[in-house]
């Protein structure tokens, strides 16, 4: 038989499975050699692209898509900047009242307070009189009720006389009063009196002048001084009856 006309023989599995296996290496081989690089391993990887093992002991990597291979986690990014501040939100509703607390002490007893008074009389057709008691000051007037006249009061302070009670054992004016008379003279006397804070009782003596126009007060003596005010001759006490101090 001519050797050249005798049919090849195939080769069987085993030989069949060696070429394909050589076939694949020439295929990688030729890949190679043009350039051509296929997914990266785990292997490929440089340090800075791999991530740290997962908290399952595994090293973080995973298939993407059958045949592409696996792809790994990148390290965290930095936390981007703050958002803006939202806007304030509504004042809620006022709240209940609470309930009125307990009544405080009772406070000390203050200062007291200065003393005030006013007295008058008109013992004749012509004027009438006033005593006043106001920021520790006593003032007698007088006012001329006379047809013509302006019939306004005229002021004369009597604080300023001599021995006026201005503190001390003899205390301070709390109240005033007026004592007239009607008489037919010319010259109209007039006492001024006043009750001090120690009880005291002081008088200053005027008289009252209609030979004027208007009529006016004058309390000076016949030298024309002024005259003094007087602790009057026996005070208030106690269970007196006809005396007194």
């Amino acid at each position: 038989m001519n050797p050249e006309s005798r049919t090849a023989r195939l080769p069987g599995p085993p030989a069949r499975g060696r070429f394909k296996r050589a076939g694949v290496v020439a295929s990688l081989a030729l890949v190679m050699a043009s350039g051509v690089v296929g997914p990266a391993t785990p292997a490929d990887l440089t340090p800075s692209d791999r991530t740290a093992a997962a908290p399952d002991g595994s090293d973080g990597c995973r298939p993407q898509r059958p045949g592409d291979g696996r792809w790994c986690r990148g390290p965290r990014g930095p936390r981007g900047p703050a958002g803006p501040q939202g806007p304030p939100g509504q004042t809620g509703a006022t709240g209940a009242t609470g309930a009125t607390g307990p009544v405080g002490p009772v406070g000390p007893v203050g200062p007291t307070g200065p003393c005030v008074g006013i007295d008058a009389a008109q013992e004749s057709a012509d004027f009438e009189i006033r005593l006043v008691l106001t920021g520790g000051r006593t003032y007698a007037g007088i006012r001329d009720q006379r047809a013509g006249e302006q019939q306004t009061l005229l002021w004369t302070d009597l604080s300023a006389r001599p021995d006026y009670p201005a503190g001390g054992a003899a205390g301070l004016p709390c109240d005033v009063t007026v004592n007239a008379h009607n008489r037919s003279e010319t010259v109209k006397r007039i006492k001024f009196d006043v009750i001090t804070t120690t009880g005291q009782v002081w008088e200053a003596a005027c008289v009252a002048f209609t030979t004027t126009h208007p009529a006016t007060l004058n309390c000076a003596d016949r030298t024309g001084r002024p005259k003094p005010w007087i602790l009057v001759a026996r005070q208030p006490t106690p269970d007196a009856l006809n005396g007194g101090a």
